[in-house]
């Protein structure tokens, strides 16, 4: 597990990079358009197209591999897409910002607005960084990270008689959470509802879905998650994954 995520995080780091360098002088480039001519239109409309463009495709096509198994951390995980994170493009607006706003001097809310964009062009940078979208299902409960926000779920926590639903459409999975006071977050807007965003990772919705049923309401199988044999039986049980 710990060898695929660090091939994902090696490639979000070069895509951070890719981010800001075309972001940065994109930025300078249309804001000293405006300055000139008091137009940019290319220059300023493609970074917003290419920003809805890319938070449209959280919510396209959904993932439709398996879970991977991994015998040495135990544990039954999903990583990410190996295609651009929408958050890499949202790097590049932000950078784009930061750079146009502090050119084109508009007016004196330009200062203001690139302050903001450049605090939160940082604070994005430094967790595309440190973390990928991941999620782990594991003896002691489900771990979901993305580079905000790192969550665990102990099985304890989960109402084993509550839907978990489907995130095929929304590209979120809410876990059924009873206890709120077992769960731990880490990073930034910890939430009571855990809530894993599967529009980002390389696994079938469903079954994920599946697989969190199944565990919530069956705890004699949980310690033999990140098992072959527990892998192919909980295949059987959900159908082949289908």
């Amino acid at each position: 597990m710990r060898e695929t995520i660090d091939r994902a995080l090696r490639r979000q780091r070069i895509a951070v990079a890719i981010a800001l360098t075309v972001g940065l002088p994109w930025g300078t480039a249309a804001g000293w358009a405006v300055r000139a001519d008091g137009s940019a239109p290319v220059l300023t409309l493609l970074p917003l197209l290419l920003l809805i463009w890319s938070l449209v495709r959280v919510f396209g096509r959904p993932g439709d591999a398996e879970l991977r198994v991994d015998e040495r951390e135990r544990a039954f995980f999903g990583p990410p897409k190996t295609r651009t994170s929408y958050r890499c493009v949202l790097l590049a607006f932000l950078a784009y910002q930061l750079t146009y706003q502090s050119v084109s001097d508009q007016d004196g809310l330009s200062w203001f607005f690139a302050g903001l964009s450049g605090a939160f062009t940082v604070i994005l940078s430094v967790a595309l960084w440190r973390q990928v979208p991941e999620v782990a299902l594991t003896p002691a409960g489900i771990t979901a990270g993305d580079p905000l926000r790192h969550t665990f779920v102990p099985w304890e926590a989960l109402d084993p008689a509550a839907p978990v639903g489907s995130p095929r459409q929304s590209g979120f999975l809410r876990l059924p959470v009873r206890s709120p006071e077992l769960v731990r977050h880490r990073g930034m807007v910890p939430r009571r509802r855990a809530i894993v965003e599967t529009g980002e990772l390389d696994v079938a919705p469903e079954l994920l879905v599946g697989a969190v049923r199944h565990y919530a309401a069956h705890p004699e199988h949980r310690a033999a998650i990140g098992t072959p044999e527990e892998h192919a039986r909980l295949r059987r049980v959900l159908g082949g994954g289908g």
